[in-house]
């Protein structure tokens, strides 16, 4: 099989990213050709990428457009959608794909033009965001550009379409998209039980947080709640590991909850696995998540998880009460699963055992011949 995976960079360190670079090396373990196609990678990768997969961007930087005027702004899009065209057929000519993988967010404003251009190429649709709160238009102008290249009617033209979820499955079939398959991330770290029950890893009243400083993960709902109950325990503290756009925001907000020494911003961290295995607890305060594969990499740790109740992934993977708390999306009852979690020393450590036997489902040997197939499963089956 002659496989491209299509998207808009690698350089960000996120799940999609790093799942890629996992799939994309077990494919090429199973012998089929890998082509990663970008539009507007820069820098380095932020995962190795196996050696043998190809990579090629297009340089379509659709949103630097956005810092030009109206006008300007339309103008350039319609030229780089040419320009799109123009090079994405040349690269199809060339490598002769027997399938495309389009990942979802931030493809859309292509989607029509790949769907184009991949005209009797079997086009497999992997959706790693949450639908409703991601794709719902706000204002007038991201609605105009909507219509004007309506991603959703491109969408339904998909031979297959994935969700990570069954929430995010039920979703995109109210939209009336066909053929849907959920198909959940692997897990990509490997822990033994030595290492899981080792209590000499463990770094006493350590909260972790790892994750994008954005809106969407909301972080600032953690340093509120967290403000609630931090005097009571005032050995606890809570290490974040990620970095984002609003890290001047939070850090004020560290600061103005007198909080300095006990929210602490590490940036981003290569050795996540002994941070996950030396912490107590993970929080996760999201509004909404495509899955958590910070989630199940804590689990698999042998570290609960406290997570938002959020569409879609963490009721999906977390058994509330067994295997991690699941908290409203509030303040006050984020507060009191942490409280919970920090008071019941024994029943956390077991909730952590209970956690890494769980995770065992989404294995690398289990899930990645499931994505596999599905890719396998279209060829020669093309609309």
């Amino acid at each position: 099989m002659r496989i491209v995976f299509f998207l808009p960079q690698l350089y960000n360190k996120g799940g999609l990213e790093r799942t890629l670079a996992e799939k994309t090396k077990y494919l090429m373990d199973k012998g089929h050709s890998v082509l990663l196609v970008t539009f507007e990678h820069k820098g380095d990768f932020a995962y190795p990428i196996s050696f043998g997969v190809q990579v090629a961007d297009m340089d379509c930087h659709v949103y630097r457009l956005y810092d030009l005027p109206f006008c300007k702004r339309i103008g350039g899009f319609l030229r780089l959608k040419r320009l799109f065209r123009h090079r994405l057929s040349a690269i199809f000519q060339q490598f002769k794909p027997d399938v495309i993988v389009m990942t979802i967010p931030y493809t859309e404003n292509f989607l029509c033009d790949l769907v184009k251009v991949a005209q009797g190429i079997p086009l497999v649709v992997e959706c790693h965001l949450a639908y409703g709160p991601h794709y719902h238009a706000n204002g007038q102008l991201e609605k105009l550009m909507r219509w004007f290249y309506n991603p959703f009617a491109a969408l339904r033209k998909a031979d297959l379409f994935l969700t990570l979820t069954e929430g995010d499955r039920r979703s995109w079939q109210q939209l009336g998209m066909p053929n849907i398959r959920v198909l959940p991330n692997p897990l990509t770290t490997d822990i033994g039980k030595f290492e899981v029950n080792s209590e000499a890893l463990k770094e006493p009243e350590r909260i972790l947080f790892v994750g994008r400083l954005d809106e969407q993960k909301r972080l600032d709902r953690l340093i509120d709640a967290f403000a609630l109950i931090a005097a009571r325990y005032p050995a606890w503290h809570i290490d974040v590991y990620g970095n984002g756009k609003l890290r001047d925001n939070l850090q004020n907000q560290v600061d103005s909850n007198n909080l300095q020494g006990r929210v602490c911003f590490k940036g981003v961290a290569m050795n996540m696995k002994e941070i996950y295995l030396s912490s107590q607890f993970l929080v996760l305060s999201s509004d909404y998540e495509g899955f958590g594969l910070v989630i199940i990499e804590a689990m698999a740790c042998g570290i609960p998880v406290v997570s938002t109740d959020c569409p879609y992934g963490p009721s999906e993977i977390i058994e509330d009460g067994k295997t991690g708390l699941l908290a409203k999306m509030d303040v006050q009852d984020l507060a009191d699963k942490m409280e919970w979690m920090i008071t019941h020393e024994d029943e956390r450590k077991a909730m952590g055992d209970r956690a890494h036997q769980a995770v065992a489902r989404y294995r690398k040997e289990v899930v990645m011949p499931e994505w596999e197939k599905a890719y396998l499963s279209v060829i020669g089956k093309s609309k």
